[in-house]
């Protein structure tokens, strides 16, 4: 196993943090925009998070492997 560069680490956390973050904060502000209900916007954003959440646990480990 080579030595693992810390750019690699960063690049691939960010492209991990990116598939998480992003369509929740998008959910988010469409749900929010479509319904001006902050409570149901929140509701519909944590569940988009976790539905990325193991989106994103495919891809790190898919991104650990090389």
């Amino acid at each position: 196993m080579g030595k693992i560069s810390r750019f690699g680490i960063y690049a691939k956390g960010t492209i991990v943090a990116l598939v998480m973050g992003i369509p929740a904060v998008a959910s988010f502000v469409l749900t929010w925009r479509v319904t001006s209900n902050t409570l149901t916007a929140v509701i519909v954003s944590i569940v988009v998070y976790l539905i990325a959440m193991g989106f994103a646990f495919k891809i790190a480990k898919r991104l650990a492997k090389e």
